[in-house]
């Protein structure tokens, strides 16, 4: 990936693993993979931030987000595969659940909307992704109306 280093995570059941990837300067995705023996083959079809963004703009969050227009788009790891999300106060089943942030801008003179740390989770047992009860008040400040005005 054009010399970009990735970072990797491991399900504490060491089934799973999750690579964050850098694609360029404010852009970046994860990668799913799924163990086999003492191989790691992709466990998706399409890069699971892919996914999370198919998810995200499934949903009335996205009304007024262009895909066409986006820049600086990322889907990052929040902690949790080793610590299983208890900093949040959640006590999911080990090495179930994948929480994903995505975070992105817009390129232009007329201001649109953005999202800065916006949650989702993936559950690996289902490979459904859905919003806990948890992430709403955190989801609703990420969503940003348009951006400041710049002086």
């Amino acid at each position: 990936m054009a010399g970009y280093a990735a970072g990797f995570r491991i399900s504490p059941d060491s089934q799973w693993l999750v690579r964050m990837q850098k694609l360029g300067a404010g852009f970046g995705t994860l990668f799913l993979y799924r163990r086999r023996g003492y191989q790691f083959p992709a466990a998706t079809t399409k890069p699971l931030g892919d996914l999370a963004w198919n998810y995200f703009y499934g949903l009335p969050d996205s009304k007024g987000m262009r895909r066409s227009s986006l820049n600086h788009v990322e889907a990052m790891l929040v902690k949790g595969l080793e610590e299983n999300c208890a900093w949040m106060g959640v006590h999911w089943p080990d090495g179930r659940y994948i929480v994903i942030s995505l975070s992105f801008d817009t390129q232009g003179e007329k201001p649109s909307p953005w999202i800065q740390g916006w949650r989702c989770v993936y559950d690996l047992k289902t490979g459904a992704f859905s919003i806990p009860p948890d992430f709403a008040e955190n989801n609703a400040k990420a969503i940003k109306p348009s951006h400041p005005q710049t002086e």
